[in-house]
């Protein structure tokens, strides 16, 4: 099997932030890059157009489906259509932010859920290392979308920000491992003995199409998870992470993708119920 490559977003709303995207071998990249820009002409877009979950009034992309008059939910819909009929998995860790962030704010005044975004991939690579291990591949190579910690470096337990703080963690990672994925038994050695490529790949969403697709991924999950947990789930976003349901990693869910493909920190019992009720 080819090296497995990681296409990394986030997405923040509120007190949750979303951290993962889309499991694709490396071999196959080239050909799922193919199909979506087929996907973006098919709209009306030029294929280089960039697609986002959640467009911005006055952005290029909006602007142009309104043209067509089409919206961006029509966008969005063909976006996950097209990632359910794809040859990759998805991985998405949905962090809560609980603590008291009057108290933190004394010590680091940036303190948000977003403190937590290295702590996520952590999560994820777990997945993705044990994907490799499992599957036999020759290694994996990691593309995160430019994470938003800041400038400043602030370091806490888990709690990492600033300009380097992904490199830095990962290279800690790479040396050291991320902890076992949830199979409880891979991969528990440093990433070099997965054979992950040395160092994580920073890119940009705005021309990188695989990274487009990790936004509509993870921030279909995001609307999705804080819709349920606000008691009031938007039916629409429902249908779209329904249909991508089928390819979050389910290895070793309990059932199929639950704890595995999806994770959620800190757990929470009741809201991970009404979650699975709403996909029924």
């Amino acid at each position: 099997m080819s090296t497995l490559s990681f296409w990394v977003d986030e997405s923040e709303k509120g007190s949750l932030l979303a951290v993962g995207g889309v499991l694709v071998e490396w071999d196959e990249v080239g050909k799922v890059v193919k199909g979506w820009r087929t996907m973006k002409v098919n709209l009306g877009l030029d294929q280089a157009a960039e697609v986002k979950w959640s467009l911005p009034s006055g952005h290029r992309t909006r602007k142009a489906l309104e043209l067509s008059n089409r919206s961006t939910r029509d966008l969005s819909a063909k976006a996950v259509d097209y990632l359910a009929s794809s040859a990759m998995s998805l991985v998405v860790v949905v962090m809560f932010e609980q603590r008291q962030t009057s108290w933190w704010k004394s010590i680091w005044a940036k303190a948000s859920v977003r403190d937590f975004y290295c702590e996520g991939l952590r999560y994820a690579l777990q997945r993705v290392a044990e994907e490799v291990v499992e599957t036999g591949a020759s290694g994996a190579i990691v593309v995160c979308d430019t994470p938003e910690l800041g400038t400043k470096e602030f370091t806490s337990g888990s709690i990492r920000r600033g300009s380097k703080a992904v490199e830095k963690a990962y290279a800690e990672w790479y040396a050291a491992g991320v902890g076992v994925g949830p199979g409880k038994q891979q991969h528990s050695g440093p990433l070099k003995d997965a054979e992950f490529h040395p160092s994580i790949l920073i890119g940009d969403a705005t021309y990188h199409d695989m990274l487009q697709m990790a936004d509509v991924v993870v921030g279909a999950t995001r609307d999705w998870v804080a819709s349920v947990n606000d008691g009031k789930p938007d039916p629409w976003v429902t249908q779209q992470v329904r249909t991508l349901s089928s390819k979050f990693r389910a290895r070793h869910g309990q059932p199929s993708f639950w704890g595995d493909g999806l994770v959620l920190w800190p757990w929470q019992n009741k809201l991970w119920e009404a979650l699975k009720r709403s996909l029924q």
